[in-house]
């Protein structure tokens, strides 16, 4: 049979089964309705409440048996009101359980789910563990014909739970069952089969229980007959004994009177003495007749107690193999629930790192539309302007006369304009192809060979402000990708180099350190300059895009935002430290790996 039909048979199985019934036995059964509401009546004018509530559930068992639905909700209702008064909550559960029976009859699964619950919560407070798992079952029918299959294995699994702790073999048996119909339901193939193979685990070890237990139950059957039997030899040969000694004492006695009567009336002195001595020999062998007997009798004690020590051997045989059998199903118990601990402790911890990836994806996404958002702001902020201007300057040029000065300035504008536009564009192309390109590959690159080919790229720049720029440090080899790392060396001697101070020469000093942390070793790279400074409540504006904070030079204020954006990508971080008049130092933390 393959697990579909297999699984098919299990679910005709349970529907065939149903709800789980759980409802009380009512006595008075032989009393028609109105005579048991007429009793009901009297005792709970007697002050006997409780006795009351028995004979109006018994009316509803019989109204619900003939499929009056609504007499039987009527009472049953009736009932709940008598036992609220008296308090009786073990009552109140087992009506409310009645109901969502009868409910789930009338194919009302809502209200049949809300009188379970009620039912429910009574039992987890005060009821047994076996109710609590038939009422735990019955909300999982419910649920499942609700469609809410989720749920309902969710219940399912607590009765499972319960079950297990009672080590309750039928009751697991029946909550294998039950789950691997709920995820059947549900489309889940993978642990339809899984409680399948399980439900029918304990399925057949239940039935070689019953085989076992059938098998015992005769033994021990064939052993008390046995039993019986030698009980009535021992009485019989009791009385055989009695009997044989009785008639052989009575027999000597008639004889010995016999003689002595004999002899008294003929014999002589010389004959009785002969005779007397001849009765003496026969007692004699009376009395070895009577030892042999005796050792007959101690002989057949021997075989009696024989037998009796076999049949103590072989009860003991019994209840030792009994016992074995009942560790191996309990060892066999118990390594069914390792599997399904170890499989609830895989399902967790894969649910865990699924939701961990989740977040991590959110938080991506939502940090790719907060660009999206910045990038939308730039290209109508800082486009538009240039923009604006080459059209407006576009439409005051006098075309008729080219040669016009102011002609000549208005070209010259139009140059500068297109210009900034061009480089707007260039500087959005390389942000943009940094945030496309997170998984660039990374190598091993000198520290001093990335200095110089800045320096070299600003030596104009260097030259004109005189800026010293100095290297030191125990780290002079890093990892990151070539092309990002001069662009940040770039970027930080060009922000030097613009917001330099006029009253002092401006140096850089950079200083690289390994340092290690708990996520491994990184490298520690600082720029130190000389400059105006920044403000602290400026920090954070500094990495935004086209942020300026002072008038002095040309930037546009994306030089900053792409050296943190560089950084980002190559898994590190930048920080700042500033005083105003003094200098600033930017701390740069890259993975060393």
């Amino acid at each position: 049979m393959t697990p579909s039909k297999a699984v098919i048979g299990l679910l005709l199985l349970f529907f065939c089964t149903g709800i789980v019934l759980a409802q009380d036995t009512y006595s008075g059964k032989d009393l028609s309705v109105a005579q048991c509401l007429s009793l009901a009546e009297k005792n709970k004018q007697a002050g006997d409440i409780k006795e009351a509530t028995r004979y109006i559930n018994t009316a509803a068992m019989q109204v619900w048996e003939d499929k009056n639905y609504a007499d039987a909700i009527t009472y049953f209702n009736q009932s709940i009101e008598l036992n609220q008064k008296i308090n009786n909550l073990s009552g109140i559960a087992k009506i409310n359980s009645n109901l969502g029976m009868i409910y789930a009859d009338l194919a009302q699964y809502q209200k049949s789910l809300d009188y379970f619950q009620l039912s429910l919560d009574y039992r987890l407070k005060y009821g047994e563990k076996s109710e609590i798992i038939s009422t735990y079952i019955n909300k999982g029918v419910v649920l499942n014909n609700l469609k809410k299959h989720q749920a309902a294995a969710t219940d399912i699994e607590e009765a499972l739970r319960l079950a297990t702790e009672m080590n309750d073999a039928a009751q697991m048996k029946s909550c294998y069952g039950m789950l691997a119909e709920t995820y059947e339901k549900a489309g889940n193939q993978e642990r339809t089969l899984h409680y399948f193979n399980l439900y029918r685990t304990f399925h057949e070890m239940i039935q070689r229980n019953k085989v076992n237990e059938a098998k015992k139950e005769t033994e021990a059957a064939q052993l008390l007959m046995l039993q019986a039997e030698l009980e009535k030899k021992k009485q019989e040969i009791a009385l055989l004994n009695s009997n044989r000694e009785l008639a052989m004492t009575e027999e000597e006695l008639k004889k010995l009177d016999q003689k002595v009567r004999t002899l008294m009336e003929s014999n002589t002195k010389k004959e009785l003495a002969i005779n007397l001595l001849e009765q003496e020999v026969e007692l004699s062998t009376l009395r070895v007749n009577d030892a042999e007997a005796k050792n007959n009798i101690q002989k057949i004690w021997t075989i009696i107690t024989i037998i009796g020590f076999v049949a103590v051997l072989v009860i003991t045989l019994l209840l030792y193999r009994n016992y074995r059998f009942k560790r191996a199903v309990n060892h066999q118990l118990s390594e069914q629930n390792e599997e399904i601990k170890t499989l609830n402790e895989n399902l967790e911890v894969q649910v865990a790192k699924r939701t961990l990836e989740l977040q991590k994806t959110l938080t991506d996404l939502e940090k790719r539309n907060r660009d999206l958002d910045q990038f939308s702001h730039v290209i109508s902020h800082n486009l538009r302007g240039p923009v604006a201007s080459i059209l407006g300057l576009g439409r005051i040029l006098d075309r008729d006369n080219p040669s016009d000065p102011v002609n000549l300035e208005i070209f010259n504008r139009l140059i500068s304009a297109a210009e900034n536009l061009d480089s707007v564009v260039s500087d959005l192309s390389v942000i943009l192809e940094v945030k496309g390109n997170q998984e660039l590959p990374k190598e091993k690159i000198e520290l001093a060979q990335v200095v110089k080919q800045a320096e070299k790229l600003l030596e104009n720049d260097i030259r004109k402000s005189g800026l010293q720029v100095t290297l030191s440090g125990e780290t002079t080899i890093i990892s990151g990708v070539k092309a990002y790392l001069e662009s940040i060396h770039y970027n930080l001697l060009t922000n030097a180099i613009k917001y330099a101070a006029a009253d002092r020469p401006p140096f850089v000093k950079i200083a690289a350190s390994s340092q290690q942390t708990d996520k491994g070793n990184h490298c520690l790279i600082t720029y130190t300059d000389n400059g105006i400074g920044i403000a602290a409540e400026d920090y954070e504006k500094i990495f935004q895009p086209y942020k300026r904070l002072s008038a002095k030079g040309n930037g546009k204020g994306l030089g900053l935002y792409l050296v943190k954006t560089q950084i980002e990508a190559m898994g590190g971080n930048i920080s700042v430290s500033s005083q105003v008049g003094t200098g600033t130092t930017f701390t740069i933390q890259l993975p060393n790996h």
